[in-house]
Parts: structure tokens; C-alpha cells; sequence
């Protein structure tokens, strides 16, 4: 046995030998600066402007926690519970956040595009300012009660020119998914939807107040009680497979043949 494997074998024990404050600083002097990031995250639950781009962070227990700013790009956070949480400014571009627990979460000026939501949990959510939400995914997610009023489900610049109020053109294809979201009583006035994929979604009571909704696609959405003054719904299918057509404000007229 060289003396190399004989130091190996023998270095649990030599450890035991060491002073805890010692043996503790020896094993986190070989932490990455990332792994060091992650755990000061986990046992302060801050960790603004920080650097976890792509890093594994599945079913974190993390409520509360402080990400303002944060670069979270394609980070793995499936199931992680962070409720309450400020996410403000963050970077969240194609990050995994499917079943994460997101009830009260703010999302202001986050960035969200590609951003994975399917079956997360959002209730009361504050998506309002969030920039750009284009190809979001946010299949059968718990949105009800959020906020999301202003919110653009495009880019951070929007795809439309605006020449008055709720009055939008150029309409490209490429809308956020949001099919089966449970939307009851979210506040989506003034809201970008137009070409997001609303199939079977549940807007019971939700304002889509002088929203954008041109070429979405509503088939087997529940509208009953949602307020949609204003909202233009041009170029829409309605909830019966209906093509909506050119005057569709508030109200689907089916397009002409």
C-alpha cells in the first residue's frame, strides 16, 4: 500500500483529531466560490446580485428568500419552495421552476423568458413589470388572484407599436403557454396575451380590462364572470373554436367567411 492510499484511508480518522472549527475550515477551503454562494443562500436565505446561473438547486426550502438581481439563468429550482420570495430584477431566463411553491412571490423587472412555470404554484403572485415573458411556460399553473396587470408576454420591448389606448398592431406569433392555468380573479388589465395559448384556462372572475388578445387561443376557456371591456380580441379562437373578427373589442363577432 503506497503512503498515498495509506493517508486516504486514514484521513477520516485524522479529522476526528482536529479541532471541529479547524476540521470545518479545512473542508470548506475546498468549497467552489459557487458551492460557497449556495450555502451562505441556504442558511441566509439572501443572496442579491449573486451568481447561480445554472446551478442545481431542486426542492430547496427557501421562503422568503432575498434574490433581487440575482442571475438564476437556467437554474434547476423544480419543486423549490420559495414563497414569499423576492425575485425582483432577477434574471430568470429558461430557469426550471416547475411545482415550485411561488404563493406572494414578487417578480418585478424579473426577466422570464423561457422561464418553465408548468403546475407551479403562484397564487397572489406579483408579475406586475416583469420583462419579457415571451415562450413562459405556464401550463395548469395556480395563477389565481396574481398580478399581473400590464404585464407583456413578449419581449422586453413588446412586439406592437400603441397608437391609443388597448389599440396594438403588427401582431407576430410566439405568445407565452399558458393552457389550463388556473387565472380565477387575476388581474390582467391592460395585459399583453395576444397569440398566448389560453386553451382550457380558468379566468373565471379575472379583469382582462383593455388587455391585448389577438390571435389567442381561448378554446375551452371559462370567461364566466371576467371582465373584458376593452379588451381586443381580434384575430382570436374563442372559447367554441369561433374565429373572432375585425371590431372584436370586449366581445368576440365571428369572423365572416
Amino acid at each position: 500500500m503506497t503512503s498515498a492510499s495509506i493517508l486516504r484511508w486514514r484521513s477520516p480518522s485524522f479529522l476526528l483529531l482536529i479541532p471541529a472549527t479547524l476540521s470545518v475550515g479545512l473542508l470548506t477551503s475546498c468549497e467552489s466560490p459557487q458551492d460557497k454562494v449556495v450555502r451562505g443562500l441556504m442558511e441566509t436565505k439572501a443572496c442579491n446580485g449573486c451568481q447561480l446561473v445554472g446551478m442545481r438547486l431542486e426542492g430547496a426550502v427557501l421562503p422568503g428568500a432575498q434574490l433581487r438581481d440575482a442571475a438564476l439563468r437556467e437554474a434547476q429550482l423544480a419543486r423549490a419552495n420559495l414563497r414569499g420570495a423576492d425575485l425582483s430584477g432577477a434574471s430568470l431566463a429558461s430557469t426550471d421552476l416547475r411545482h415550485a411553491e411561488l404563493q406572494g412571490a414578487l417578480f418585478e423587472g424579473a426577466y422570464l423568458t423561457g422561464t418553465q412555470f408548468q403546475d407551479a404554484n403562484l397564487e397572489g403572485a406579483d408579475l406586475r413589470a416583469a420583462r419579457s415573458l415571451e415562450s413562459a411556460d405556464f401550463t395548469g399553473a395556480n395563477l389565481r388572484k396574481a398580478q399581473l396587470s400590464g404585464s407583456s408576454f413578449f419581449g422586453p420591448d413588446g412586439p406592437y407599436q400603441r397608437t391609443e389606448r388597448s389599440h396594438f398592431y403588427s401582431v407576430p406569433s410566439g405568445g407565452a403557454s399558458l393552457p389550463r392555468a388556473d387565472l380565477r380573479a387575476a388581474d390582467l388589465k391592460n395585459a399583453v396575451l395576444a397569440s398566448c395559448n389560453l386553451q382550457g384556462a380558468q379566468l373565471q372572475g379575472a379583469s382582462l380590462r383593455d388587455a391585448s388578445l389577438e390571435g389567442a387561443d381561448l378554446r375551452g376557456a371559462n370567461l364566466q364572470d371576467a371582465d373584458l371591456h376593452g379588451a381586443r380580441l381580434e384575430r382570436a379562437i374563442w372559447v367554441d373554436g369561433t374565429r373572432c373578427g375585425p371590431g372584436s373589442i370586449g366581445r368576440c363577432i365571428p369572423e365572416k367567411p
